[in-house]
């Protein structure tokens, strides 16, 4: 009975040390570029009333509800959604920053925008800080691949928007 309490006690520390060799603070990044110029992707980014026509996290968490496109509570500076808060933090002309939050999980959303000929490079980025436990550090390796797609396709539903002819 020794061996096995002190097999699992000394695998359960291995665990755990290899786990705290994975980075706590992640980040996923896109980025796209737009035929229109800064202030007018900032416009769209900026006001979070608009996210729903091109932001993806919005649209898929509508259909995985399975109550249509019934809207929360949104207004320029905040969306509120049974699954998702987002607030907006900051706007310059070059930044927005927002703050997601699912559940009791936080993270930060970054748009950094920069303006070259009449055309806009936008990088999206998501920050997230996850806690020492094994399962969270696991879990954080898939964070690219989950969010990455959806993000993607965010960035080129936003540029299709605005690169519209009658826009």
């Amino acid at each position: 009975m020794r061996l096995i309490i002190g097999s699992l006690l000394i695998f359960s520390l291995v665990i755990l040390f290899l786990f705290a060799l994975f980075p706590s603070d992640i980040s996923v990044s896109r980025l796209i570029r737009i035929n229109r110029p800064r202030s007018e992707v900032l416009k769209k980014i900026a006001d979070l009333r608009q996210w729903v026509s091109w932001n993806d996290f919005l649209y898929d968490a509508y259909a995985q509800t399975g109550v249509g496109y019934a809207r929360g509570k949104e207004d320029s500076t905040q969306i509120v959604r049974p699954y998702v808060t987002v607030d907006l933090l900051k706007v310059v002309p070059d930044t927005v920053i927002t703050r997601w939050k699912q559940g009791n999980k936080s993270f930060t959303g970054k748009y950094i925008m920069t303006e070259d000929n009449g055309q806009t490079m936008v990088s999206w980025t998501l920050y997230f800080h996850v806690s020492w436990y094994p399962w969270e550090k696991l879990a954080s390796m898939f964070y690219e691949k989950q969010l990455g797609p959806p993000m993607e396709k965010s960035l080129v539903n936003l540029r299709n928007i605005l690169e519209m002819p009658s826009h």
